[in-house]
């Protein structure tokens, strides 16, 4: 089912526009008016609605999704079943995915890439500790917030951990998904990390590592073909970045990262040292030596049948049993390289050492026993890496820190737009530092934003005056502009910018100018009868006005003599414009609806009364409390066969839905006339709805 703009969910969401269409749900953006915030609304399609699995399914995933709060994450604020419609009300995140962002850019700059995949990261650690995977990470599932916050959009189709994953059909866009998922086997976090790898790759290299002309193809591809480096296409991307996407990569999923946080921090360390190679990712690639082919040049071909040819029939058995076992041989052979390269050190570290280029030096053997094998510098047993703590609350970074054997000191607080209240803004030293452990480290953290909102004032119910007088007794200068609003009636306030502002800012207020007006040109209704008039007017979009009647010795009766807008003027669809009526000569007019009754000799008058009711809901039948329109009363007498009216009641705006109360207790009527008739009359187009004969009587 397609919500059309204006549509209201639950009396309180009011839909906007449709932002986006996925294959089970179609996407709006709405305002809650109950919280006076933009929403998205994500709606099941029709089509899925009649199956229950497919409903189950929805709201469960929405549900366990709901639980997960975290800045990297777009939040889901309720679950909805209305009648046949089912639908998540999340946060609106106003930006664009990180696959137009890509796109746009070509590729990433390398630290901007690297910081993305942080928060993205985070977001997915946030929910692996949860028990959910999110099983469709892609770019079209990130979004670069207008404030440059990142978030992991679509937890839709993410799995609670259960008994299900492993007999759920695999998922996940093709390009992205894990070698297990393009199987339909048991996915785990491991296959998030797989599809955060690929989208590193692509943010890196512009382009997706994995091609081919149709989905199976590139399933295919996915579990046979071997990856080509990113620094092929891009060779900015340093060694330590590569290694982590290869690392994240992997096809079996047991040679992968093991855990998410595993991919934060080495992530972190690329930052603090690119050309290292990252503690994490130092084991990377027993796929591809498990699969690749190795090409030989020819002095190595050379060298191998030189050594064949030499075999003795022991060497062949032992030959054969390594086939058997490939990987033990690659185990040897890299234990032998191993062993070479240390036996090559300690050669050079002696003849360097006894040329004098080495001196001595008193230092403990643990101290002269570290390494860098892993990209940093090796660590003693009193050292550790300063871990990357910007971002966590006070008491997630106390812990973090304390699990480095680090103490946390509270140097300061500021206010941030960017950091919730609570949560650590700066970190001194940065991530990767080598400091000792135990030490102290300093952090600021945040008081959150200074920032006000506006709309905890109301001031989204209030008129454009009191919205400007409310806020600026905030100390907040106010911009006032006004537009049109067929929704909102005039005065009152449409929209206001900033959501949130702290004093001094200025806010922008729209107020309503109401519907706008059409406007229309008024006709000459001069010199032509007056039920000709009313018709020129009706097609001009006016209506008749005020009608006064007057005798003429000129101009025949029932022509209208003069008009009170000028032909030509323009005027507002639906206003009135009066005229004048010619009631013929004065010799045949007795009296008008302008001219004051006649009163007889010695003061005696015509005097009728009536009181009833007149229902008008009779005439508009259902419904009629949504219609409205004006109604007048009316006194109709005739005098030598010429009709004249009275005006009782002015033509006033009733629902249709009213009682009219028709009540006049003295009626005076025209000298010497005993009879006359009362009449309900539509006010727009002069049409009779009820009338009441009433009779006169003389009195002084």
């Amino acid at each position: 089912m397609i919500l059309r703009q204006g549509t209201y969910l639950q009396n309180r969401y009011e839909v906007i526009d449709q932002i986006g269409s996925g294959g089970m749900s179609e996407v709006y953006k709405a305002k809650d008016h109950t919280l006076n915030r933009f929403v998205a609304i994500k709606l099941l399609k029709e089509e899925f609605c009649s199956d229950e699995n497919f409903v189950k399914k929805f709201k469960m995933e929405a549900q366990s999704a709901a639980g997960l709060s975290h800045p990297n994450i777009v939040s889901i604020y309720d679950v909805v079943d209305e009648g046949k419609m089912h639908y998540i009300v999340m946060e609106l995140i106003e930006g664009i995915t990180l696959k137009q962002y890509i796109a746009k850019k070509s590729h990433l700059e390398i630290r901007e890439a690297t910081s993305i995949a942080i928060q993205v990261a985070q977001g997915i650690l946030a929910a692996h500790e949860r028990k959910i995977i999110h099983r469709d990470i892609k770019p079209q599932n990130i979004i670069l917030s207008g404030d440059g916050k990142i978030k992991v959009a679509d937890f839709g189709i993410a799995h609670a951990v259960s008994s299900q994953t492993a007999n759920s059909t695999a998922m996940g866009s093709v390009h992205y998904i894990s070698p297990e998922q393009a199987k339909n086997l048991t996915t785990d976090e491991r296959s998030d990390i797989y599809s955060l790898g690929i989208t590193m790759y692509e943010m890196v290299t512009g382009r997706l590592p994995f091609q081919g002309d149709n989905t199976v193809s590139v399933a295919i591809a996915q579990l046979e073909e071997a990856m080509t480096p990113p620094s092929v296409y891009n060779p900015e991307v340093p060694v330590s970045l590569e290694k982590i996407i290869l690392k994240c990569t992997e096809k079996n999923p047991d040679n992968r990262y093991q855990s998410t946080h595993d991919v934060i921090a080495d992530l972190q360390r690329s930052l603090v040292d690119p050309d290292g190679i990252p503690a994490g990712a130092a084991g990377y690639g027993s796929d591809s030596i498990d699969g690749d082919t190795v090409i030989l040049n020819n002095h190595e071909m050379n060298a191998i049948r030189s050594v064949a040819g030499k075999k003795k029939p022991s060497d062949k058995i032992r030959e054969q049993n390594g086939r058997k076992n490939r990987k033990a041989d690659k185990v040897i052979t890299g234990a032998g390289i191993t062993i070479a390269i240390l036996i090559a050190a300690a050669v050079l570290f002696l003849l360097l050492k006894f040329s004098g280029m080495v001196g001595n030096t008193k230092a403990s053997a643990s101290d002269s026993m570290k390494e860098n094998t892993s990209g940093f510098e090796s660590l003693s047993v009193k050292e550790t890496y300063m871990p990357y703590v910007i971002g966590l609350d006070e008491t997630a970074a106390e812990n973090k820190l304390k699990e480095s054997n680090l103490q946390m000191n509270v140097t300061g607080s500021d206010y941030s737009d960017q950091f919730e209240k609570n949560f650590v803004m700066e970190q001194d030293p940065e991530a990767g530092t080598v400091i000792s452990k135990y030490s102290k480290v300093n952090v600021k953290i945040s008081l959150g934003s200074n920032k006000m909102d506006l709309s905890a004032l109301g001031i989204s119910s209030m008129t454009g005056t009191d919205a400007e007088t409310a806020l600026k007794a905030q100390g907040l200068s106010v911009i006032v502009s006004e537009e049109y609003n067929d929704s909102i009636e005039t005065g009152k306030v449409i929209s206001f910018d900033p959501a949130k502002a702290e004093k001094g800012a200025t806010v922008t207020l729209k107020v309503s100018k109401g519907k706008e007006i059409e406007k229309t040109t008024v006709p000459v209704i001069t010199g032509i009868t007056e039920e000709a008039a009313i018709g020129l007017l009706a097609d001009a979009g006016l209506k008749p006005g005020s009608v006064k009647v007057v005798s003429s010795d000129t101009v025949p009766a029932g022509t209208v003599i003069s008009q009170d807008i000028a032909a030509g003027k323009e005027a507002d669809k639906d206003s009135k414009v009066g005229y004048t009526v010619s009631s013929g000569t004065a010799a045949s007019t007795s009296a008008s609806e302008t001219v004051e009754p006649v009163t007889g000799e010695n003061g005696y008058k015509y005097i009728a009364s009536i009181d009833t009711t007149y229902n008008l809901s009779s005439l508009i039948g259902p419904g009629s409390w949504t219609s409205s329109f004006q109604v007048m009363i009316r006194l109709k007498q005739s005098i030598n066969g010429q009709d004249e009216y009275k005006t009782l009641m002015e033509p006033r705006t009733v629902s249709g839905d009213t009682i009219l109360p028709v009540r006049f207790k003295s009626i005076e009527g025209i000298y010497g006339v005993d009879s006359g008739v009362v009449q309900v009359v539509r006010a727009d187009d002069n049409t009779v709805l009820q009338g009441y004969d009433v009779q006169f009587f003389k009195v002084q």
